[in-house]
């Protein structure tokens, strides 16, 4: 596949709803792997502290559960972590590192 058809392809996958709700669910589940990781907690010590069952996890980390918002926060909180959610112009980068720098600099 040309650099080009490649390029078109994703920019029209861009102009649909399904493409930012699976990105949406690719970002949460890698950030929780990670903080997983980070804290050494399995996912049955996971599911234990969030009152559900280990393949439970396994869907949620795979992306394959219509998880609710109110299931990220268990999660999140499980690990010692919040959930910050926030809207950026489409196209825009993550964001993220912007709110960081404003932080740190509002703390200085």
């Amino acid at each position: 596949m040309s650099k080009k058809s490649f390029s078109a392809l994703f920019e029209a996958a861009e102009r649909h709803d399904e493409y930012w709700t699976e990105r949406a669910i690719i970002e949460f589940t890698e950030a929780l792997a990670r903080w997983m990781e980070e804290k050494g907690v399995s996912q049955a010590e996971l599911a234990a502290a969030v009152g559900v069952s280990q393949p439970y996890i396994s869907k949620v980390l795979r992306g394959n559960v219509n998880f609710t918002l109110a299931t990220v926060t268990k999660l999140a909180h499980a690990l010692g972590a919040e959930v910050h959610i926030h809207l950026a112009p489409i196209g825009s980068q993550d964001g993220t590192a912007q709110q960081l720098d404003s932080a740190q600099a509002a703390r200085a």
